[in-house]
């Protein structure tokens, strides 16, 4: 029941005091149309990923993240299409939801390429009452049945690239609509915050066969701190990756992945944790799974 505990005072928190509501990815650097509209479609491929992420593990009714994506390019690389399906789900509350994303790449020099992105969809947070036990039952704020509200969502993106190079800062959530959950009603403080996503990376070529990619990633949400991590991966021959994280007051992370005939993508991640909640779980863990479609050969590759 501790740990239970635990769990909701992090995550009503976020909802309520606006701190961080989005999910964690390990593995963001596999996807970053997952946070940035406008990496959307920078491949000259098709791409579609599922990512299950189960946080803490340990913890009784911990943070449980689903999302299938597919995004690519069209018009000879000059936009970008996607989209995406999701839901988070933490002991009695359920976010779900879906995005439709679009991008246009513009040539800012002869290696270089922006993609300027937005994002809209629609987003349900669901709350049942009936897994929580009330100090005064006659609360307006929360009833004992399941409740639930839907909105609309936007975000916005800007992805720098080249061949070895990327640079991406996204807002997502930047409508920043409130969550009311009952008609009559309006005294919440409940919304979805805007967030501030900032990355960078650069892929070293060091030999023949090995490239070595570190990327660096901040985030930030009013009230709460600023988040930094940084990774750093070690790539042998486009085939098989090796990497490691360190999410500042959060977790260390391992990592591994393969792609198999260049069409098939594995991913895998652990993570573990070094907050308090370290006497509670023994850490996370992220699986990605992905398929990609080849396109015309004449189109050229910026693989970022």
């Amino acid at each position: 029941m501790k740990k239970l505990i635990l769990v909701l005072v992090g995550v009503l928190g976020t909802i309520g005091l606006s701190a961080q509501q989005l999910p964690q990815y390990s593995q963001f650097f596999m996807n970053k149309m997952l946070i940035n509209p406008g990496a959307t479609g920078v491949d000259n491929y098709w791409e579609a990923q599922a990512t299950n992420r189960m946080q803490w593990v340990g913890i009784s009714e911990a943070p449980r993240t689903h999302v299938f994506s597919a995004h690519g390019p069209f018009k000879d690389m000059k936009m970008g299409l996607g989209g995406k399906v999701f839901a988070d789900v933490t002991g009695p509350t359920r976010r779900s939801g879906f995005s439709f994303s679009y991008s246009y790449k513009l040539q800012v020099s002869k290696t270089m390429k922006l993609g300027m992105g937005l994002s809209f969809g629609g987003l349900q947070y669901t709350i049942d009452g009936s897994q929580i036990s009330l100090q005064n039952p006659d609360d307006i704020a929360i009833s004992n049945q399941a409740q639930s509200t839907f909105v609309p969502d936007a975000g916005v993106g800007f992805h720098l690239y080249s061949d070895e190079f990327y640079f991406g800062v996204a807002v997502p959530q930047i409508i920043g609509n409130s969550l009311e959950f009952f008609e009559n009603y309006r005294g919440t403080e409940s919304a979805l915050a805007r967030h501030f996503f900032a990355y960078t990376g650069y892929k070293f070529k060091v030999s023949k066969d090995f490239v070595i990619e570190p990327a660096v990633m901040a985030k930030y949400v009013a009230p709460a701190p600023l988040s930094i991590e940084g990774n750093l991966r070690v790539i042998y021959q486009d085939y098989l990756w090796l990497g490691a994280s360190y999410r500042m007051d959060d977790a260390v992370v391992a990592m591994a992945g393969i792609t198999i005939k260049k069409a098939i993508i594995i991913g895998y991640s652990y993570d573990m944790t070094t907050s308090d909640l370290k006497r509670a779980t023994s850490g996370s863990h992220e699986v990605m799974i992905g398929i990609r479609f080849k396109q015309k050969d004449n189109i050229s590759r910026n693989n970022n």
